[in-house]
Protein backbone atom coordinates (compact mmCIF):
# COMPACT_ATOMS: atom_id res chain seq x y z
CA UNK A 1 0.00 0.00 0.00
CA UNK A 2 1.16 3.57 -0.77
CA UNK A 3 2.27 5.33 2.10
CA UNK A 4 0.71 8.42 1.74
CA UNK A 5 -2.40 9.37 3.25
CA UNK A 6 -5.68 9.94 1.31
CA UNK A 7 -7.88 12.27 2.75
CA UNK A 8 -11.72 11.56 1.29
CA UNK A 9 -14.37 13.08 1.61
CA UNK A 10 -17.40 11.20 2.52
CA UNK A 11 -21.24 11.72 1.61
CA UNK A 12 -24.16 9.43 2.23
CA UNK A 13 -27.16 8.71 1.20
CA UNK A 14 -30.47 8.94 4.03
CA UNK A 15 -30.16 5.91 6.35
CA UNK A 16 -33.29 4.97 8.37
CA UNK A 17 -32.32 1.35 9.22
CA UNK A 18 -28.89 -1.20 9.72
CA UNK A 19 -28.09 -2.87 6.09
CA UNK A 20 -25.11 -5.23 4.74
CA UNK A 21 -24.06 -1.84 2.78
CA UNK A 22 -24.46 0.09 5.63
CA UNK A 23 -22.55 -1.48 8.21
CA UNK A 24 -19.42 -2.37 5.38
CA UNK A 25 -19.51 1.66 5.43
CA UNK A 26 -19.25 1.68 8.94
CA UNK A 27 -16.35 -0.67 9.16
CA UNK A 28 -14.05 0.84 6.64
CA UNK A 29 -14.51 4.03 8.37
CA UNK A 30 -13.47 1.75 11.78
CA UNK A 31 -10.47 -0.09 9.39
CA UNK A 32 -9.68 3.21 7.80
CA UNK A 33 -6.13 3.58 9.45
CA UNK A 34 -4.89 0.58 8.35
CA UNK A 35 -4.35 1.93 4.69
CA UNK A 36 -3.72 5.60 6.02
CA UNK A 37 -6.82 7.00 5.11
CA UNK A 38 -8.57 9.69 6.38
CA UNK A 39 -12.29 10.15 6.20
CA UNK A 40 -14.59 13.57 6.69
CA UNK A 41 -18.07 12.49 6.32
CA UNK A 42 -20.61 15.49 5.91
CA UNK A 43 -23.82 14.77 7.19
CA UNK A 44 -27.29 16.51 7.07
CA UNK A 45 -30.02 16.49 9.50
CA UNK A 46 -31.85 13.98 7.65
CA UNK A 47 -28.86 11.41 7.01
CA UNK A 48 -28.85 9.17 9.91
CA UNK A 49 -32.54 8.48 11.09
CA UNK A 50 -31.54 5.47 12.89
CA UNK A 51 -30.33 5.97 16.53
CA UNK A 52 -27.98 3.22 17.11
CA UNK A 53 -26.28 4.47 13.48
CA UNK A 54 -26.01 7.98 14.82
CA UNK A 55 -24.27 6.36 18.26
CA UNK A 56 -21.76 4.22 16.05
CA UNK A 57 -20.70 7.29 13.87
CA UNK A 58 -20.25 9.39 17.07
CA UNK A 59 -18.47 6.59 18.46
CA UNK A 60 -16.03 6.39 15.63
CA UNK A 61 -15.65 10.74 15.84
CA UNK A 62 -14.53 10.38 19.31
CA UNK A 63 -12.57 7.54 18.49
CA UNK A 64 -10.32 10.17 16.11
CA UNK A 65 -11.29 7.74 13.10
CA UNK A 66 -13.45 9.66 11.68
CA UNK A 67 -14.19 13.55 10.87
CA UNK A 68 -18.18 14.79 11.03
CA UNK A 69 -19.38 18.05 9.39
CA UNK A 70 -22.71 19.04 8.57
CA UNK A 71 -23.19 20.05 5.07
CA UNK A 72 -25.61 23.46 6.76
CA UNK A 73 -22.45 25.03 7.39
CA UNK A 74 -21.65 27.08 4.49
CA UNK A 75 -19.52 24.40 3.03
CA UNK A 76 -16.27 23.08 4.24
CA UNK A 77 -13.60 24.50 6.66
CA UNK A 78 -10.51 23.67 8.25
CA UNK A 79 -7.42 21.30 7.91
CA UNK A 80 -8.80 18.82 5.48
CA UNK A 81 -10.23 20.62 2.46
CA UNK A 82 -8.06 19.66 0.03
CA UNK A 83 -9.74 15.85 -0.62
CA UNK A 84 -8.14 13.61 -2.66
CA UNK A 85 -11.90 12.07 -3.42
CA UNK A 86 -15.31 12.33 -3.30
CA UNK A 87 -16.98 8.95 -1.86
CA UNK A 88 -20.38 7.94 -1.93
CA UNK A 89 -20.75 4.10 -0.52
CA UNK A 90 -23.96 3.75 -2.32
CA UNK A 91 -25.89 2.82 -5.09
CA UNK A 92 -28.13 5.83 -4.39
CA UNK A 93 -25.41 8.45 -5.29
CA UNK A 94 -27.32 11.21 -6.97
CA UNK A 95 -28.30 13.27 -3.98
CA UNK A 96 -25.57 12.84 -2.18
CA UNK A 97 -23.52 14.15 -5.14
CA UNK A 98 -26.36 16.76 -4.96
CA UNK A 99 -24.97 17.95 -1.76
CA UNK A 100 -21.30 17.34 -2.33
CA UNK A 101 -21.50 20.17 -4.82
CA UNK A 102 -23.27 22.44 -3.15
CA UNK A 103 -20.72 21.86 0.05
CA UNK A 104 -18.60 22.90 -2.29
CA UNK A 105 -16.15 20.06 -2.29
CA UNK A 106 -14.58 19.24 -5.78
CA UNK A 107 -13.00 15.82 -6.63
CA UNK A 108 -13.02 12.80 -8.37
CA UNK A 109 -16.38 11.09 -7.31
CA UNK A 110 -15.74 7.83 -6.51
CA UNK A 111 -19.53 5.57 -6.20
CA UNK A 112 -19.33 2.22 -4.48
CA UNK A 113 -22.61 0.22 -5.84
CA UNK A 114 -23.90 -2.94 -3.87
CA UNK A 115 -27.01 -3.33 -5.40
CA UNK A 116 -28.48 -2.19 -8.63
CA UNK A 117 -30.51 1.10 -6.51
CA UNK A 118 -34.47 0.64 -5.86
CA UNK A 119 -35.01 -3.16 -7.03
CA UNK A 120 -31.19 -4.45 -6.17
CA UNK A 121 -30.72 -7.28 -8.40
CA UNK A 122 -32.89 -9.06 -11.32
CA UNK A 123 -32.99 -12.51 -9.55
CA UNK A 124 -36.57 -12.73 -9.27
CA UNK A 125 -37.03 -13.14 -12.69
CA UNK A 126 -35.27 -16.96 -12.34
CA UNK A 127 -38.84 -17.79 -10.78
CA UNK A 128 -40.12 -17.61 -14.40
CA UNK A 129 -36.90 -19.46 -16.03
CA UNK A 130 -34.67 -16.20 -16.93
CA UNK A 131 -31.59 -17.06 -15.23
CA UNK A 132 -29.59 -14.23 -17.14
CA UNK A 133 -31.31 -10.84 -18.02
CA UNK A 134 -30.81 -9.18 -20.93
CA UNK A 135 -32.78 -5.62 -21.49
CA UNK A 136 -35.26 -7.04 -22.99
CA UNK A 137 -36.26 -9.27 -20.23
CA UNK A 138 -36.61 -6.27 -17.94
CA UNK A 139 -39.72 -5.53 -19.14
CA UNK A 140 -41.08 -8.30 -17.55
CA UNK A 141 -39.58 -7.36 -14.35
CA UNK A 142 -42.54 -5.71 -12.36
CA UNK A 143 -45.29 -8.53 -13.49
CA UNK A 144 -42.68 -11.26 -12.30
CA UNK A 145 -42.56 -9.02 -9.01
CA UNK A 146 -45.88 -8.52 -8.65
CA UNK A 147 -46.10 -12.33 -8.13
CA UNK A 148 -43.11 -12.75 -5.69
CA UNK A 149 -42.43 -9.85 -3.80
CA UNK A 150 -46.08 -8.56 -2.59
CA UNK A 151 -46.57 -5.20 -3.91
CA UNK A 152 -48.39 -4.14 -7.06
CA UNK A 153 -47.39 -4.12 -10.62
CA UNK A 154 -47.37 -0.33 -10.78
CA UNK A 155 -44.99 0.14 -7.72
CA UNK A 156 -42.68 -2.29 -8.98
CA UNK A 157 -42.56 -0.39 -12.99
CA UNK A 158 -41.72 2.91 -11.37
CA UNK A 159 -39.10 1.23 -8.99
CA UNK A 160 -37.60 -0.05 -12.73
CA UNK A 161 -38.12 3.12 -14.65
CA UNK A 162 -36.12 4.84 -11.40
CA UNK A 163 -33.36 2.50 -11.35
CA UNK A 164 -32.93 2.56 -14.88
CA UNK A 165 -32.58 5.96 -14.97
CA UNK A 166 -30.08 6.17 -11.67
CA UNK A 167 -27.93 3.42 -13.86
CA UNK A 168 -27.53 5.33 -17.15
CA UNK A 169 -27.13 8.64 -15.18
CA UNK A 170 -24.11 6.87 -13.66
CA UNK A 171 -22.59 5.92 -16.68
CA UNK A 172 -22.55 9.58 -18.22
CA UNK A 173 -21.29 11.06 -14.86
CA UNK A 174 -17.90 12.61 -15.42
CA UNK A 175 -14.35 12.66 -13.70
CA UNK A 176 -15.92 9.44 -11.47
CA UNK A 177 -14.80 5.87 -10.99
CA UNK A 178 -17.51 2.54 -9.87
CA UNK A 179 -16.72 0.19 -7.43
CA UNK A 180 -19.17 -3.12 -7.95
CA UNK A 181 -18.70 -4.89 -4.73
CA UNK A 182 -18.77 -8.43 -6.26
CA UNK A 183 -19.51 -9.90 -9.89
CA UNK A 184 -23.02 -10.12 -8.75
CA UNK A 185 -23.22 -6.75 -8.71
CA UNK A 186 -21.06 -6.65 -12.22
CA UNK A 187 -23.47 -8.61 -13.94
CA UNK A 188 -26.99 -6.78 -12.76
CA UNK A 189 -24.92 -3.58 -13.70
CA UNK A 190 -24.26 -5.45 -17.44
CA UNK A 191 -28.35 -5.82 -17.28
CA UNK A 192 -28.99 -2.74 -16.94
CA UNK A 193 -27.44 -0.73 -19.73
CA UNK A 194 -24.03 -0.01 -17.79
CA UNK A 195 -20.43 -0.97 -20.05
CA UNK A 196 -18.57 1.16 -17.76
CA UNK A 197 -15.65 -0.31 -16.31
CA UNK A 198 -15.98 -1.20 -12.72
CA UNK A 199 -13.74 -2.53 -10.11
CA UNK A 200 -14.51 -5.59 -8.43
CA UNK A 201 -12.60 -6.12 -4.97
CA UNK A 202 -11.44 -9.83 -4.22
CA UNK A 203 -12.39 -8.98 -0.27
CA UNK A 204 -15.23 -6.27 0.77
CA UNK A 205 -16.23 -7.03 3.77
CA UNK A 206 -14.93 -9.08 6.92
CA UNK A 207 -15.90 -11.25 9.70
CA UNK A 208 -15.64 -10.78 13.47
CA UNK A 209 -13.61 -13.89 14.08
CA UNK A 210 -12.86 -13.54 17.51
CA UNK A 211 -16.50 -13.69 18.40
CA UNK A 212 -17.07 -16.29 15.79
CA UNK A 213 -13.97 -18.16 16.74
CA UNK A 214 -16.04 -18.20 20.59
CA UNK A 215 -19.07 -19.17 19.40
CA UNK A 216 -17.40 -22.13 17.03
CA UNK A 217 -15.90 -23.53 19.90
CA UNK A 218 -19.10 -24.33 22.16
CA UNK A 219 -20.41 -27.90 21.94
CA UNK A 220 -24.10 -26.28 20.89
CA UNK A 221 -26.76 -29.09 20.59
CA UNK A 222 -29.42 -28.25 17.68
CA UNK A 223 -33.11 -26.62 19.05
CA UNK A 224 -33.99 -25.51 16.40
CA UNK A 225 -34.62 -27.41 12.25
CA UNK A 226 -33.94 -24.02 10.48
CA UNK A 227 -33.45 -20.24 11.26
CA UNK A 228 -34.49 -17.52 9.30
CA UNK A 229 -31.63 -14.50 9.29
CA UNK A 230 -32.35 -11.29 7.14
CA UNK A 231 -34.84 -8.28 7.62
CA UNK A 232 -38.50 -8.74 7.86
CA UNK A 233 -38.68 -7.99 4.14
CA UNK A 234 -40.14 -9.82 0.92
CA UNK A 235 -37.21 -9.02 -0.74
CA UNK A 236 -35.36 -11.57 1.83
CA UNK A 237 -38.08 -14.62 1.12
CA UNK A 238 -39.30 -13.61 4.88
CA UNK A 239 -43.35 -13.90 3.49
CA UNK A 240 -41.97 -17.28 1.97
CA UNK A 241 -41.02 -18.66 5.56
CA UNK A 242 -44.21 -19.67 6.42
CA UNK A 243 -44.90 -21.84 3.21
CA UNK A 244 -41.15 -23.65 3.86
CA UNK A 245 -42.26 -24.14 7.56
CA UNK A 246 -45.46 -25.71 6.25
CA UNK A 247 -43.70 -27.75 3.57
CA UNK A 248 -41.05 -29.29 6.11
CA UNK A 249 -43.53 -30.03 8.85
CA UNK A 250 -45.57 -32.08 6.00
CA UNK A 251 -42.68 -33.42 4.48
CA UNK A 252 -40.93 -34.19 7.85
CA UNK A 253 -44.50 -35.35 9.43
CA UNK A 254 -43.55 -33.87 12.70
CA UNK A 255 -43.58 -30.45 14.37
CA UNK A 256 -40.93 -28.58 13.35
CA UNK A 257 -38.86 -25.68 15.00
CA UNK A 258 -37.95 -22.55 12.80
CA UNK A 259 -35.97 -19.68 14.73
CA UNK A 260 -37.33 -16.18 12.68
CA UNK A 261 -34.28 -13.36 13.53
CA UNK A 262 -34.32 -10.17 12.09
CA UNK A 263 -36.16 -6.53 12.39
CA UNK A 264 -39.27 -5.08 10.57
CA UNK A 265 -38.64 -3.05 7.96
CA UNK A 266 -43.31 -2.43 7.41
CA UNK A 267 -45.33 -3.56 10.05
CA UNK A 268 -47.56 -4.46 6.78
CA UNK A 269 -45.20 -6.83 5.79
CA UNK A 270 -45.28 -8.44 9.15
CA UNK A 271 -48.44 -8.42 9.31
CA UNK A 272 -48.83 -10.37 6.01
CA UNK A 273 -46.27 -12.95 7.60
CA UNK A 274 -48.28 -13.28 10.71
CA UNK A 275 -51.51 -13.48 8.64
CA UNK A 276 -49.83 -16.60 6.61
CA UNK A 277 -48.75 -18.00 9.82
CA UNK A 278 -52.35 -18.32 10.83
CA UNK A 279 -53.57 -19.33 7.60
CA UNK A 280 -51.00 -22.33 7.57
CA UNK A 281 -51.67 -23.48 11.07
CA UNK A 282 -47.32 -23.14 12.16
CA UNK A 283 -47.77 -20.15 14.13
CA UNK A 284 -46.60 -22.93 17.07
CA UNK A 285 -43.44 -23.84 14.69
CA UNK A 286 -42.10 -20.07 14.36
CA UNK A 287 -40.11 -18.83 16.80
CA UNK A 288 -39.65 -15.42 16.26
CA UNK A 289 -36.61 -14.06 17.94
CA UNK A 290 -36.12 -10.66 16.52
CA UNK A 291 -33.23 -8.59 16.30
CA UNK A 292 -30.27 -10.43 18.62
CA UNK A 293 -27.00 -8.89 19.34
CA UNK A 294 -24.19 -10.47 17.22
CA UNK A 295 -23.08 -12.60 19.89
CA UNK A 296 -26.60 -14.03 20.85
CA UNK A 297 -27.39 -14.40 16.78
CA UNK A 298 -24.62 -16.41 16.52
CA UNK A 299 -25.74 -18.59 19.21
CA UNK A 300 -28.58 -18.88 17.79
CA UNK A 301 -27.00 -20.02 14.25
CA UNK A 302 -25.08 -22.42 16.25
CA UNK A 303 -28.21 -23.72 17.98
CA UNK A 304 -30.03 -24.98 14.01
CA UNK A 305 -29.88 -27.34 11.67
CA UNK A 306 -29.78 -25.58 9.02
CA UNK A 307 -30.30 -21.69 7.62
CA UNK A 308 -33.05 -21.43 5.74
CA UNK A 309 -32.26 -18.58 3.36
CA UNK A 310 -35.14 -17.89 0.94
CA UNK A 311 -33.82 -14.67 -0.46
CA UNK A 312 -34.58 -13.07 -3.63
CA UNK A 313 -32.17 -10.34 -3.50
CA UNK A 314 -28.57 -9.98 -2.46
CA UNK A 315 -24.84 -9.26 -4.04
CA UNK A 316 -23.09 -11.28 -1.80
CA UNK A 317 -24.60 -12.50 1.75
CA UNK A 318 -22.90 -11.21 4.99
CA UNK A 319 -25.00 -13.94 6.54
CA UNK A 320 -24.13 -16.97 4.46
CA UNK A 321 -20.80 -16.04 5.16
CA UNK A 322 -21.36 -16.21 8.69
CA UNK A 323 -23.44 -18.92 9.09
CA UNK A 324 -20.63 -21.33 7.41
CA UNK A 325 -17.71 -19.80 9.64
CA UNK A 326 -19.86 -21.37 12.39
CA UNK A 327 -20.25 -24.51 10.67
CA UNK A 328 -24.08 -24.28 10.25
CA UNK A 329 -25.04 -25.35 6.30
CA UNK A 330 -27.43 -22.96 4.35
CA UNK A 331 -30.12 -24.05 2.37
CA UNK A 332 -31.08 -21.39 -0.24
CA UNK A 333 -32.66 -20.28 -3.22
CA UNK A 334 -30.12 -20.58 -6.39
CA UNK A 335 -29.58 -16.62 -6.71
CA UNK A 336 -26.90 -15.29 -8.22
CA UNK A 337 -25.05 -14.47 -5.35
CA UNK A 338 -25.31 -17.99 -4.50
CA UNK A 339 -24.79 -19.77 -7.58
CA UNK A 340 -21.83 -17.47 -8.32
CA UNK A 341 -20.08 -17.02 -5.31
CA UNK A 342 -20.78 -19.58 -2.41
CA UNK A 343 -22.33 -22.81 -4.40
CA UNK A 344 -18.73 -24.49 -4.58
CA UNK A 345 -18.61 -24.50 -0.47
CA UNK A 346 -19.24 -27.25 1.70
CA UNK A 347 -22.34 -27.15 3.21
CA UNK A 348 -24.64 -25.17 0.63
CA UNK A 349 -27.51 -26.40 -1.19
CA UNK A 350 -29.95 -24.01 -3.54
CA UNK A 351 -33.14 -24.93 -4.80
CA UNK A 352 -35.30 -22.93 -7.67
CA UNK A 353 -35.63 -19.79 -6.57
CA UNK A 354 -39.35 -18.69 -5.91
CA UNK A 355 -40.12 -22.10 -5.05
CA UNK A 356 -40.61 -22.81 -1.45
CA UNK A 357 -41.73 -25.95 -1.43
CA UNK A 358 -38.57 -26.89 -3.47
CA UNK A 359 -36.75 -25.82 -1.06
CA UNK A 360 -38.30 -27.72 1.79
CA UNK A 361 -37.44 -30.24 -0.30
CA UNK A 362 -34.05 -29.76 -0.28
CA UNK A 363 -33.59 -29.98 3.12
CA UNK A 364 -35.79 -33.02 3.76
CA UNK A 365 -33.86 -34.32 1.03
CA UNK A 366 -30.44 -33.93 2.67
CA UNK A 367 -31.51 -34.34 6.03
CA UNK A 368 -33.11 -37.61 5.16
CA UNK A 369 -29.23 -39.25 4.07
CA UNK A 370 -27.21 -37.73 7.37
CA UNK A 371 -25.83 -35.01 4.52
CA UNK A 372 -27.11 -32.64 6.78
CA UNK A 373 -24.85 -33.91 9.81
CA UNK A 374 -21.86 -34.23 7.21
CA UNK A 375 -22.44 -30.70 6.36
CA UNK A 376 -22.14 -29.36 9.07
CA UNK A 377 -18.76 -31.02 9.99
CA UNK A 378 -17.40 -30.11 6.27
CA UNK A 379 -18.20 -26.35 7.37
CA UNK A 380 -17.17 -26.16 10.33
CA UNK A 381 -13.17 -27.78 8.80
CA UNK A 382 -13.42 -24.65 6.43
CA UNK A 383 -14.30 -22.10 9.26
CA UNK A 384 -10.91 -21.01 9.72
CA UNK A 385 -9.92 -20.39 6.18
CA UNK A 386 -13.14 -18.40 5.55
CA UNK A 387 -12.37 -16.14 8.40
CA UNK A 388 -8.64 -15.50 6.87
CA UNK A 389 -9.62 -14.54 3.84
CA UNK A 390 -12.42 -12.37 5.01
CA UNK A 391 -11.20 -9.71 7.38
CA UNK A 392 -11.61 -6.12 7.75
CA UNK A 393 -8.10 -5.23 7.03
CA UNK A 394 -7.60 -6.60 3.61
CA UNK A 395 -11.51 -5.13 2.76
CA UNK A 396 -9.84 -1.72 3.50
CA UNK A 397 -6.53 -2.46 1.59
CA UNK A 398 -9.18 -3.48 -1.52
CA UNK A 399 -10.72 -0.10 -0.87
CA UNK A 400 -7.69 1.83 -1.11
CA UNK A 401 -6.94 0.44 -4.51
CA UNK A 402 -9.81 1.28 -5.83
CA UNK A 403 -9.43 4.49 -4.94
CA UNK A 404 -5.88 4.23 -6.36
CA UNK A 405 -7.10 2.48 -9.13
CA UNK A 406 -9.36 5.63 -9.94
CA UNK A 407 -7.06 7.72 -9.76
CA UNK A 408 -4.47 6.54 -12.49
CA UNK A 409 -7.45 5.80 -14.63
CA UNK A 410 -8.44 9.53 -14.49
CA UNK A 411 -4.84 10.73 -14.57
CA UNK A 412 -4.88 11.93 -11.03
Amino acid sequence: MCADQLNVAAFLPQISEHSGGVEQTLRIFEYSDRANVRYTAFLGDDNIRDSALRARIDGLRRSGLLEVRSVGNGGPHGPHDNFDAVVIPSEFWIHPLNRARAAGVHAPVLVKVHQLPYIGTFDVLKAVGIHTSSFSDIVRYPLVSAKYLADGVGYFAFQTAACLLSIRALARLRNSGVMAVTPVTVKNLRAAGFSRPTYVPDVHVGTDGALLRECLQRDEMPVYDGIYVGRFHPHKGFLDLPLITAHLKKLLRREVRVAVCGSPTSTRHLAQFRAKAKALGVEENLTMLGWLPQGELYAAIRRSRAVLYPSYVDAFSITVLESLCLGVPVVAYGIDALEMLWSRRKGVFLSRVGDPRGLARRFVDIDSDSRLDMARKDAERQSGELMATYTWERAMEDERRFYETCFERLGG
